[in-house]
Parts: C-alpha cells; sequence; structure tokens
C-alpha cells in the first residue's frame, strides 16, 4: 500500500524508526547513518506534518503488512532556492529490484505540483555508488549536473556524491 505520511504516523513512531533503522543496520547507500530512538522518529514525523500542512512537503510511505518498506519525499528549498524541490527516496532491503522504487518516483514527481509555491526543478543527490538508484533516476529523465569527490561517508571510506536535475 501507497499512502501519505498522517498524523497516525506519529503514534506508530515505532513502525518508522523501525525503517529508519533497518536502512542504518544495513549500511544502506541513504543519508542515515545513526540509529534513531523513538523520541527521534516523533520528532521527525511532526515536523514533517508541519510542513506538509504548510504545503512545503509531500511525503509517501509504502507499506507491506503493516512494515513501512519504502518511503519518497519530495520538499520545497527555501530562499533563493524556492524554484527547486528536493527529492529523497529510500527503500527496504527485500523491496529493492522490483518497481517499487519507480513507482514511488512516479506518485512523488506527479505530487510536486501541490507544493507552495510550485518549484520548477527536482533535485535530488545520492552516492556515486548507488547504480541501482542512478539509472532509475536517468530512466525518469534526471540529468547529472555535478559531482562532489569524497562527499559521503559509506561503510569506513568517502566515496563521491553525484547531483541530478529534472525540469518539472
Amino acid at each position: 500500500m501507497i499512502r501519505s505520511l498522517s498524523s497516525q504516523d506519529l503514534v506508530r513512531a515505532e513502525k518508522w524508526c523501525d525503517f529508519i533503522n533497518s536502512l542504518v543496520e544495513e549500511k544502506a547507500q541513504v543519508l542515515e547513518n545513526k540509529k534513531q530512538s523513538l523520541a527521534e522518529a516523533r520528532e521527525e514525523l511532526r515536523k514533517k506534518l508541519q510542513e506538509i500542512k504548510k504545503g512545503k512537503d509531500v511525503f509517501l510511505l509504502a507499506e507491506d503488512d503493516g512494515k513501512i518498506v519504502g518511503r519518497a519525499e519530495i520538499y520545497s528549498l527555501k530562499g533563493c532556492l524556492d524554484h527547486l524541490a528536493e527529492i529523497r527516496l529510500a527503500i527496504r532491503n527485500g523491496y529493492r529490484g522490483i518497481g517499487l522504487g519507480s513507482f514511488l518516483m512516479k506518485k512523488i514527481l506527479a505530487s510536486a505540483k501541490k507544493l507552495k509555491p510550485k518549484p520548477k526543478f527536482a533535485r535530488l543527490s545520492l552516492f556515486e555508488t548507488n547504480k541501482p538508484a542512478f539509472h532509475l533516476y536517468r530512466k525518469f529523465g534526471f540529468k547529472e549536473v555535478g559531482r562532489v569527490k569524497k562527499q559521503c561517508q559509506f561503510k569506513g571510506r568517502l566515496v563521491g556524491e553525484i547531483v541530478m536535475l529534472l525540469e518539472i
């Protein structure tokens, strides 16, 4: 099931905590690299819900039998970057390679029009070692606009970050 983040997720924050912590334990190629406490998970979700109410964030969750297995988010940047929206996408191990990432990306890009102000571009970044994600993003028309060497910590070493952009 794919659904929007809701206030009920504050009550069930342990599901979010479990999802994030599964990515950390796996050492997945995502920004999170430290386990979250239940209190930290609730605070993160509370802030996300505030941004959603303001029209600054769209946050989708993928669930399988009540377990969070994926997330897609698009949120407005501020100030001189308010023409950009940042995308974050993560899929739990065991659910990759089955089309869930493509489905979430399609849904989140369609949701960009809900943001205030409506962005002109979507931006995302990924570890240069994350080849499946790179191919997924290119499939949706994202173009590589830059690389930063030794930007991300991954399995005890520094790897490059790729920045990609899509006109929307």
